[in-house]
């Protein structure tokens, strides 16, 4: 049961899944211009050995928990955002999402829905609007989790948002950060510090299954070795 609830709880922080219709889908959440990818000298050198560096950012007065992973992309920016804008496909390289619904393309929004298999025959069900933005140093892709009333508390999660940012490195590729607040919702007492620490580990994971999509469509017979995920939170 334990690892159950922390399946549920990391597939929903690793997804970034498309919701509900809204009324309008163009007036998404408002992007800042620049947000900050300050590295410490030691992430500098993580990254630039391959490796994937795991933050944890404070998360005042909510209940769920916010993590980035960061990490190097050898590909063009172009490539990184076909990938990551490739919303039909995401059943192919996703981790555990089983089927996606394409609702409404309002550029630049997205409305998509979203059905998660987890193990032990568990599904989840939930609908994010994406708002895929270029900027002159690089692209975000941002979500944020839709109300979709039909769905029982069970059958879905909380609260997700977060995004996707795409960014030229100093010392050459793409700099990529995936950030991620998840709240799942309900857990039994006491399974909670489990859940959050499985979560947690899985998070890294989005950034493998970029690199291996952007290899996979554009680089197909050249691999990549995997990269360990580095935690550098105190």
């Amino acid at each position: 049961m334990a690892m159950l609830l922390a399946m549920i709880f990391s597939a929903a922080s690793f997804l970034i899944l498309l919701a509900g219709v809204p009324a309008r889908a163009a007036a998404g959440p408002r992007l800042a211009p620049d947000r900050d990818l300050s590295l410490t000298s030691e992430e500098r050198a993580l990254v630039l050995k391959g490796k994937i560096v795991l933050r944890e950012i404070p998360t005042e007065g909510r209940s769920g928990r916010t993590y980035e992973a960061l990490g190097l992309l050898q590909c063009s920016l172009d490539e990184a955002v076909s990938v990551l804008t490739d919303f039909e496909h995401y059943p192919e390289f996703m981790p555990n999402v089983s089927a996606v619904n394409i609702c409404e393309q309002v550029h630049p929004c997205s409305v998509i829905e979203t059905s998660l298999r987890l193990p032990l025959g568990v599904k989840k069900r939930y609908r994010l609007r994406y708002t895929a933005v270029p900027a002159a140093s690089g692209f975000e892709l941002v979500w944020e989790m839709l109300a979709w009333p039909e769905l029982k508390p069970s059958q879905t999660i909380a609260d997700t948002s977060g995004y996707w940012l795409v960014r030229g490195f100093e010392e050459g590729g793409l700099l990529v950060v995936y950030h991620v607040y998840t709240d799942p919702g309900h857990i039994p007492l006491g399974m909670s510090g489990l859940a959050r620490s499985l979560a947690k580990a899985k998070i890294p994971d989005g950034i493998v299954a970029l690199r291996e999509r952007v290899r996979s469509v554009f680089r197909p017979g050249i691999r990549q070795p995997a990269a360990s995920a580095q935690n550098s939170c105190p």
